[in-house]
């Protein structure tokens, strides 16, 4: 019998030895590695915030944060509830919309949106939605949170449900920022856009009546301006994005609780605002800022209240002393009075103007206003052409040529009939 053959494959034994030796080099080389490199902590998982839980859509789960203030809730020294014993008249001139005269404020929805960034567009997110609604008497807050991208369906779904029952939707900055990307967000998930009620953005309220006094009208300086109310150890706006990026890294979600406080605040102060705003317009008040009682006899003029106007106007002549608050608190009377037809009280407004101006410019303006009215409504050409000399600066050369070309004419007509 033949000796048995070792099989095709069989290694010889040196190679097998070259081969184990190279295998407990790597090995050796591999444990060396390990000891060198630092040691990771372990990540963990996007979780659940600790508070809220999830409700049911037809889209699926959305995370939900409720909160009930109580009855007598104070944001600064306004109670929060306030805001629904205003007459809404008042918000109709606040807003320069008339139609907002009518709003059943019972059902207003107040919103605030905390995105993964801050300059809009197609890959900004909403990942927090602060709303704020009235029930019994009562603010309750509502934060819809996206524990995850990609899932923003369900929470688009309930936030359209909050949208169909508002009478009105009140933000700040809203109509340039949230109600854009919300609305944009709406059509990319593929969900129904819902029609949305008649928009109150406080930013542009808030710009009309404190520009002049305040160097910002962020939310945060509006509320120290009108509420007296400070927030102690705020998040900034700005490191919202980046805790939510870590939060879907893994990061412990307890790090989004000054995000959800945030936000909360922002939406509790939208109702206090509103509240101030409209009680300032409201009355005069001589203790207010002169510079606030100007911007109001400004915002009632442009609303058609005439009365209101006169009011707030006659407030700054009375207290304050500067020659520019002056100025514009009488030409603000002189127009007034124009569109009431008093071309008599305009007369006098525009003369009390002219003892306050301070440049050649202002001078001009007035003296332009003033030859107008005594060639147009007066008919007094010879008073109309002494203020005419004065309006170059504003006219123009030919312009003013020509008004005084036409005012000496008819002094002529007048001196030979």
């Amino acid at each position: 019998m033949s000796a048995p053959q070792s099989p095709p494959f069989a290694l010889p034994d040196e190679r097998r030895e070259r081969i184990a030796r190279l295998r407990a080099l790597i090995g050796d080389v591999v444990a060396r590695d390990r000891e060198q490199r630092p040691v990771l902590p372990q990540r963990r998982e996007p979780g659940v915030l600790p508070l809220g839980e999830a409700q049911d859509t037809p889209h699926g789960p959305v995370h939900v944060i409720e909160r009930w203030l109580e009855p007598q809730h104070c944001h600064g020294r306004v109670a929060v509830r306030s805001a629904l014993e205003l007459d809404p008249a008042l918000i109709a001139v606040l807003a320069l919309e008339p139609s907002f005269a009518a709003l059943d404020l019972s059902r207003m929805l107040i919103l605030d949106t905390e995105t993964t960034g801050l300059a809009g567009g197609a890959g900004t997110v909403p990942f927090l939605i602060g709303l704020g609604l009235f029930d019994g008497g009562v603010l309750k807050l509502e934060q819809l949170f996206l524990r995850n991208l990609g899932a923003e369906a369900p929470l688009l779904h309930r936030l359209g449900d909050r949208l169909a029952r508002a009478s009105v939707l009140v933000t700040y900055n809203g109509k340039a920022f949230d109600w854009p990307l919300l609305r944009a967000r709406f059509i990319l998930n593929r969900v129904p856009l819902p029609a949305s009620p008649p928009h109150l953005d406080l930013l542009h309220c808030a710009r009309r009546v404190l520009k002049p006094r305040l160097p910002s009208v962020r939310l945060v300086e509006v509320e120290a301006a009108l509420l007296d109310l400070r927030r102690e150890d705020d998040l900034d706006g700005a490191e919202i994005p980046g805790r939510y990026l870590r939060y879907l890294r893994g990061e412990d979600p307890r790090t989004l609780l000054p995000v959800l406080t945030h936000n909360e605040n922002d939406v509790i102060a939208l109702a206090a605002v509103l509240w101030r705003l409209c009680t300032h317009l409201a009355r005069v008040r001589p203790e207010d800022d002169p510079h606030d009682h100007l911007a109001y006899a400004k915002l009632a003029l442009r609303a058609r209240d005439l009365e209101r106007a006169q009011a707030f106007a006659e407030a700054v002549a009375a207290g304050s002393e500067a020659a520019p608050l002056r100025l514009q608190a009488a030409q603000l009377r002189a127009l007034v009075a124009r569109r009431r037809g008093d071309v008599h009280a305009a007369e006098l407004a525009w003369h009390e103007a002219l003892a306050h101006v301070s440049c050649e410019r202002s001078a001009g303006q007035v003296h332009l206003a003033l030859a107008r009215l005594y060639e147009r409504q007066l008919r007094n050409p010879a008073s109309a052409h002494r203020h005419a000399r004065f309006t170059e600066p504003i006219e123009g050369p030919l312009a003013h040529g020509r008004r005084l070309g036409r005012l000496r004419r008819l002094l002529e007509r007048e001196r030979n009939p």
